[in-house]
């Protein structure tokens, strides 16, 4: 990765621009609900959707290469190939990557059978299918959408989806719901479906690095 560096540096080439590298953005992170936060919550503030049983992934493609990251920046692009030569275009998604067959998602035990893994064989790669459940977009192309609040940077993800259709990926969907009582109800079934949880995001939430309080829960 440093070639191009000291080929500037020497004078062989050109100063390298970095923006078009596929280079790890740190994640928003959620905060556990408690019921003295829940007490406050507006529901018409809030945006639901499911907090898949897999492991949190940033797919970056861009000009200058592709990357599948973990929520650690661990490059994890060598164990899942087929995430990668999926990743014919130019932005940043954030997405959970699960075991898929025929749309239903696999235990988490079926993926870890494909984790901290260099290389992969095609007999592993049949058995445990792999996509990625995407849930925002941080960049269509070289255009960064992690200032515009989540309702806007949802609305460019559904677009995004229908017109790119990129194989191995699918929306996450949001629940529509009317009250709070209603989603409690839909995360104590959530296990069963091998589905970890809930997410609750606020609609004006804009995408911040960390775990910002009051933003995600």
């Amino acid at each position: 990765p440093y070639r191009p560096l000291f080929d500037w540096l020497e004078g062989r080439a050109p100063k390298p621009d970095p923006a078009d590298q596929p280079v790890f953005r740190p994640p928003m992170l959620a905060h556990p609900l408690e019921a003295a936060d829940l007490a406050a919550l507006q529901p018409e503030d809030w945006r639901a959707e499911w907090k898949w049983d897999g492991i949190r992934v940033q797919v970056v493609a861009t000009a200058g290469g592709r990357r599948l990251f973990s929520r650690g920046a661990d490059d994890i692009s060598g164990a899942f190939p087929e995430i990668v030569e999926a990743m014919d275009f130019h932005a940043v998604l954030d997405g959970e990557l699960l075991v898929l067959r025929d749309g239903v998602v696999a235990p988490f035990a079926d993926l870890q059978q494909r984790l901290n893994r260099k290389a992969v064989t095609g007999k592993m790669m049949q058995q445990f299918p792999v996509g990625v459940r995407v849930y925002d977009l941080l960049f269509d192309g070289v255009e960064d959408l992690r200032s515009l609040p989540f309702d806007a940077r949802r609305a460019r993800l559904e677009a995004w989806i229908a017109h790119q259709r990129p194989p191995r990926m699918d929306l996450s969907p949001l629940i529509h719901f009317h009250s709070l009582e209603e989603l409690m109800v839909l995360r104590d079934g959530a296990r069963a479906a091998s589905i970890e949880g809930l997410m609750l995001k606020r609609g004006d939430s804009p995408y911040m690095a960390g775990r910002i309080k009051g933003q995600w829960w």
